[in-house]
């Protein structure tokens, strides 16, 4: 435990050290987040190269402690530099177009997937055909990691939800990978929550830096990496003191998930491009509430912790039960939401008007 608490604190130094660099360096190249009043509320010129900080610490750290016989190490590695790299394309080029973002997204999670530890076996899976499942495991893995690489994206909207999120998952879940013998995924766990900590320092109020496409995209692949390997794990481990790992990982990720799929279900349903940004996820409609970016933080954690303590609590209860219940809280949530910042911003705003317009874009 003292090697993970070490490699925290020093990848968290690494990272804060070498952003003083990185804003110089932003100011000389007019490196610069772009000024989009529609989505973004910085007026002042803020560099979004903060990305850089958190791969500096992690990928430093990450090869003082690896096993350089550990096919997992370079997988991860290989993908996360991958993932950083898409990233940093975009924070210094602009945005690239949804199908190169996707198919070289696709490209490191199938590096992960391919060649890492990471499997889940399909444990539930009831056809006698072990090819078949091994195959639906393999897309399983896939596309749940694509998805927690860009739901960590799409809340990089205001200064520290995505860093903070990412932090405290991955400390959870490094803790877990501890208990659970797994000391490798453990260090990655507790390095990228040390590099983006460090991130953090410069990152919360004033934000000094943002960690852009880059930093975003990096934290969502080596989180996601953990929350499978520790479902793997604990669902081959009968010591495991979780009997639900699969429902306590969605629990860790509920923001950032509904977010994600709230988001494409309405832009689907609206006939909007699925991967062009707007105004409608969850900490932009909470702002328009007038509730401050930092407030709007301590919110989606304090209900973060909330939903992972309740899964932890009535984790042996029935799994269908406990889904329902998670499920119904995210509607009751984003119901309330909808209706109160409707009625703010409009004055005959109804309570049909969120399933109707809302929701469904039936006027």
């Amino acid at each position: 435990m003292v090697d993970v608490i070490f490699a925290y604190l020093i990848s968290g130094a690494l990272s804060a050290s070498v952003i003083p660099w990185i804003i110089s360096f932003s100011l000389k190249l007019k490196l610069f987040d772009v000024q989009d009043l529609y989505r973004k509320t910085h007026i002042e010129l803020v560099s979004r190269m903060g990305g850089i900080s958190i791969f500096f610490g992690y990928f430093l750290i990450m090869h003082i402690y690896a096993d350089f016989n550990s096919i997992d190490f370079h997988a991860l590695i290989a993908s996360s530099s991958i993932m950083f790299l898409l990233g940093l394309k975009d924070d210094l080029l602009g945005g690239a177009a949804p199908s190169e973002k996707f198919i070289i997204q696709l490209l490191a999670v199938l590096v992960l997937v391919i060649f890492s530890n990471l499997d889940l076996d399909l444990y539930l899976c009831l056809i006698d055909l072990p090819i078949l499942c091994k195959l639906m495991g393999f897309v399983l893995l896939a596309c749940s990691l694509l998805v927690i690489v860009n739901a960590f994206n799409f809340i990089d909207g205001i200064n520290g939800l995505a860093g903070i999120l990412g932090v405290l998952v991955n400390l959870f879940l490094g803790c877990c990978l501890v208990s659970l013998g797994d000391d490798e995924f453990a260090i990655s766990a507790f390095v990228i929550a040390g590099s983006t900590t460090g991130f953090l320092i410069y990152n919360l109020i004033p934000g000094k830096v943002f960690m852009g496409d880059s930093g975003a995209m990096l934290i969502g692949l080596t989180t996601g990496a953990m929350c499978l390997r520790f479902i793997s794990l604990s669902i081959n481990n009968n010591e495991s003191p979780f009997s639900s790992p699969v429902l306590i990982t969605i629990a860790l990720l509920i923001v950032p998930i509904f977010d994600v799929l709230r988001i494409l279900f309405i832009r689907s349903m609206h006939g909007k491009p699925l991967l062009i940004g707007d105004r409608n996820h969850i900490h932009h409609r909470l702002r328009d509430l007038g509730i401050r970016d930092f407030k709007v933080v301590q919110i989606l954690v304090v209900f973060t912790i909330i939903t992972v303590s309740l899964v932890i609590l009535v984790q042996n209860a029935d799994i269908v039960t406990i889904s329902i219940v998670l499920t119904l809280l995210c509607i009751f949530s984003n119901t309330a939401l909808t209706y109160y910042r409707g009625r703010r911003l409009f004055a005959n705003y109804k309570f049909s008007d969120i399933l109707f317009i809302d929701t469904l874009n039936r006027r």
